[in-house]
């Protein structure tokens, strides 16, 4: 996920195809890692429009072509807009190894 994490840093929306994927949902992205546990994290560009950022929404995984949560990207979508509307939220990511 850390590799996964600073080529999206570095390389943005121009990542190898397949790394960052739409869901269906406007706006909202997953960053894809695999693996045993399908990771999935929600992800949108910015804070802003346009920004060369992203902001990480929401964990999720994906098992047998569903998201657990299942409805993780309307979940990431409603947080992109509390962080819209309340841009004191967003927080600097914090690297685990």
């Amino acid at each position: 996920m850390n590799s996964k994490i600073d080529a999206l840093s570095m390389h943005g929306a121009d990542l190898i195809p397949g790394i960052l994927a739409p869901t269906g949902t406007p706006n909202i992205f997953k960053l894809k890692a695999q693996g045993q546990v399908k990771l999935r994290p929600m992800v949108c560009e910015g804070p802003g429009v346009g920004e060369a950022a992203f902001t990480f929404l929401l964990g999720a995984k994906e098992i047998s072509w569903d998201y657990d949560p299942r409805d993780a990207p309307n979940l990431a979508a409603d947080i992109r807009n509390d962080l819209r509307e309340h841009p004191e939220r967003r927080v600097e990511h914090e690297r685990v190894n």
